[in-house]
């Protein structure tokens, strides 16, 4: 099976052209988008196709954006499908040049996208973890050579103020002034 892929970036402001109402920049696919490194995941799924003859697969964006809406939405694949369909900023994220209110492949397509695409997952982590700490990087005016971890790295085998062990503890290891008892009145001489 050949990939022919766009050489072309979607670009935000031509999306919103042909709608009544323009996209939101705040929408969350949209700001989505335009984190993802596109360019180098595509070059990664080319690897996938070793032959240039055949029908040409779906483009990289349009499957693998599909394939992330249902982990952060909970649909199933026809669920996807529709919801691409009936959302314009769903179909921003997934790579289309504008709103059309056709499904852009069928829901079996991502079966077999999943299949082809599992060999160079790794890959695919690879290149979103790189991106994500390059922008850390950008962010963070210094390097970090210390790991900071929260209050859940703790000793398993902690003991709390409440446990009856550490409180027969502290009575037996109490100071020597502690210890000692008053002395004794002697009733008979009273």
């Amino acid at each position: 099976m050949a990939y022919r892929h766009s050489p072309l970036q979607l670009s935000f402001a031509s999306f919103g052209a042909a709608l009544s109402t323009p996209l939101s920049s705040d929408n969350e696919w949209v700001q989505l988008a335009d984190i993802m490194p596109w360019k180098a995941l595509d070059e990664a799924y080319q690897l996938e196709f070793t032959k240039n003859t055949g029908r040409a697969a779906k483009p990289f964006r349009l499957l693998y954006g599909a394939s992330l809406i249902p982990q952060r939405m909970g649909l199933t694949d026809r669920g996807v499908v529709a919801a691409i369909c009936d959302t314009p900023a769903l179909q921003y994220f997934v790579g289309l040049s504008e709103y059309k209110a056709v499904a852009p492949f069928s829901y079996s397509s991502l079966t077999h996208f999943r299949k082809r695409s599992a060999d160079i997952s790794a890959l695919i982590t690879d290149i979103i973890n790189d991106t994500v700490r390059a922008k850390i990087e950008a962010l963070v005016p210094f390097k970090v050579d210390t790991v900071i971890t929260d209050a859940t790295a703790v000793p398993i085998k902690i003991k709390y103020p409440q446990d009856t062990v550490l409180l027969n503890q502290a009575r037996l290891n109490r100071p020597d002034w502690l210890n000692h008892t008053r002395p004794k009145i002697d009733q008979s001489t009273a």
